[in-house]
């Protein structure tokens, strides 16, 4: 047999480079992954969720992509401590109470950060999330979070889906989200706002989805909802509305599911802006019971009758015409601007519904065929092994994590012994 020649050697220093490659990925060949979690290769991704971290652990590889750290007890974030590869970071159901300045400044790659369900994380800095030029989906959902900073999502030009339900605001400022031209879904049910203000709601031309149940509403504006001009489904259910003066629900041309249920509605001469809105659209609504006067009390506002408002002064009516002209200021008939849109989601186009949520996990629980109330909420994944079944994967990239589990465990000790066969031959 002749000896190997220079020609032979290339092969087999290529395979062991590519094998030696591989381990420098393996938690079990190289330290790579932190103690206690569990590292995948396609994409990158670390999943250290259900440890009983007190804190970030050390040690994440620089290269991650997608980070997995929820259900911990972590108690503060730092700046430094994620890698400006990060794509997806989920934290989600900690204990986070604090969060520098910097943290996420130099994550130019962030799309999705959640940090719902963190009942100690009271207050916000400023520029918390500036930089995140590239994120599309924002939790805070479940925080202990009374009132947000003005520019607390400003330069966020890229987000779409923004969860702010279930914390404790107790009211929304003027152009809060003034910078979110792409938002299509903002959730903001169950928390104590009282009243809706003229500019709440100002700047954004792309949302599709805005829910308000559950707060305290006794006061919307009449120009609150203009600009919307592509909304599709309102939620206002279980508030303290006894009226909507001025009809606000006029800036809405595009809606298609409203919900008005649960509310003191006073059928009085009140409820005649909203009672002509009704006779001029086709909405799919709740019923709007009334709570008052006493003789019409359970009677659907909807099913009164023209003479029922006989004996009410006559009051301009604010019709399309005004508030047409009012969206033509805020850029929001759907004809102007270049404003990148969700692929597939509904803008006003009759018959048609929005797309999916980002995922599985969509905490608002009320999909837009339901009209029954509140679901409950699916309990996150309690499984250490691996992430929770990629149920919340935004884009197809993430897909293939759960084959990655299968073909990368953490361990792969068959490895070591092919290495041990192979080095001395080459």
């Amino acid at each position: 047999m002749r000896p190997p020649t220079a020609r032979d050697r290339p092969q087999g220093g290529h395979l062991a480079a590519l094998l030696l490659a591989a381990l420098a990925w393996v938690p079990g060949g190289a330290p790579a992954c932190p103690a206690l979690c569990t590292c995948y290769v396609s994409p990158p991704t670390v999943s250290c969720q259900a440890n009983n971290f007190s804190s970030v652990p050390a040690g994440l590889p620089p290269g991650a992509r997608r980070l997995f750290l929820q259900n911990n007890v972590i108690g503060a974030l730092r700046a430094g401590t994620f890698g400006p590869s990060t794509v997806t970071l989920w934290l989600y159901s900690n204990n986070i109470s604090s969060i520098q300045p910097g943290t996420f400044r130099h994550l130019p790659a962030l799309e999705e950060l959640d940090l719902g369900d963190n009942p100690h994380l009271r207050v916000l800095a400023p520029d918390t999330f500036h930089g995140l030029r590239r994120l599309q989906a924002l939790h805070l959902y479940r925080c202990q979070l009374a009132s947000l900073p003005s520019a607390i999502f400003r330069g966020l030009h890229s987000l779409q889906y923004l969860y702010l339900q279930e914390n404790g605001l107790l009211y929304l400022q003027d152009d809060l989200f003034a910078d979110l031209a792409n938002l299509s879904h903002l959730f903001l049910h169950g928390n104590r706002v009282r009243a809706l203000s003229e500019g709440v709601f100002r700047g954004l031309p792309s949302l599709d989805r805005l829910l308000l149940h559950a707060n305290r509403l006794v006061a919307i504006h009449r120009r609150a909802f203009r600009g919307l001009a592509r909304l599709t489904i309102l939620y206002l259910f279980n508030n303290s509305l006894a009226a909507l003066p001025g009809d606000p629900l006029a800036a809405l041309p595009a809606l298609q599911f409203l919900r008005l249920n649960a509310n003191p509605w006073a059928c009085d001469c009140r409820a005649r802006p909203l009672w002509a809105w009704f006779r001029r659209t086709r909405v799919s609504s709740s019923a709007v019971p009334c709570a008052s006067p006493p003789h019409r009390r359970g009677t659907d506002l909807r099913h009164l009758r023209a003479r029922d408002f006989d004996a009410c002064p006559e009051e301009e009516e604010e019709g399309a015409g005004g508030d047409e002209e009012g969206r033509r200021e805020e850029g929001g008939d759907g004809g102007g601007g270049a404003v990148m849109g969700t692929p597939g989601r509904a803008l006003g186009r009759p018959g048609t519904l929005p797309a999916a949520p980002p995922s599985a996990f969509y905490r608002d629980g009320l999909p837009p065929h339901d009209l029954r109330g509140p679901q409950p909420r699916p309990p996150p994944s309690r499984d250490s092994r691996g992430p929770p079944g990629d149920a919340r994967c935004p884009r197809p990239p993430c897909a293939p994590a759960a084959a990655a589990a299968a073909a990368a465990p953490r361990r792969p000790r068959a490895l070591l012994p092919l290495l041990a066969l192979l080095l001395p031959r080459l």
